[in-house]
């Protein structure tokens, strides 16, 4: 894996983590639609949705629930991989930056050192960065257990 394609790999945590905060919103979004309806219908928020709401509701919990397990997996696998750098310094930038979403000078800021250092600390670390495995979900798997060649 390049320098390039890690840095992309790290910065998908924070996008999987926009698309759930997304879903969220939606789920809610169709929960207040739900209330509003059912004390319009029957004059309490408390009152069973339309069935059609209720598919809804349930897809989007759905989608939400399978996009919360994407998420903790994704930073499973980096939390893993940002462990094993030697350097201390090049772990904290790396969670600083694409686990808490920190950009350079909040992390230089933080850590008492100018945002040229942390910059070196972030190349270095992502140059020595080791990612485990295939990406999950890649084409060429879903492909695979399409077949049933898992």
């Amino acid at each position: 894996m390049t320098n390039r394609e890690k840095i992309q790999w790290l910065g998908r945590y924070r996008q999987e983590q926009s698309r759930l905060r997304l879903l969220c919103a939606e789920l809610e979004a169709l929960r207040a639609q739900g209330r509003e309806l059912c004390r319009a219908r029957d004059g309490s928020e408390d009152a069973p949705p339309p069935d059609w709401l209720a598919r809804d509701l349930a897809q989007a919990r759905q989608e939400m629930e399978a996009q919360g397990a994407r998420c903790v997996l994704l930073r499973r696998r980096m939390v893993r991989a940002i462990s094993r750098l030697g350097d201390e310094r090049q772990r904290e930038v790396l969670c600083r930056r694409f686990l808490q979403g920190q950009t350079i000078a909040e992390a230089a800021d933080e850590m008492g050192v100018v945002p040229r250092r942390v910059e070196q600390l972030q190349t270095e670390g992502v140059r020595l960065l080791v990612v485990d495995g295939p990406e999950p979900d890649t084409p060429a798997e879903k492909k695979g257990r399409l077949r049933g060649t898992r």
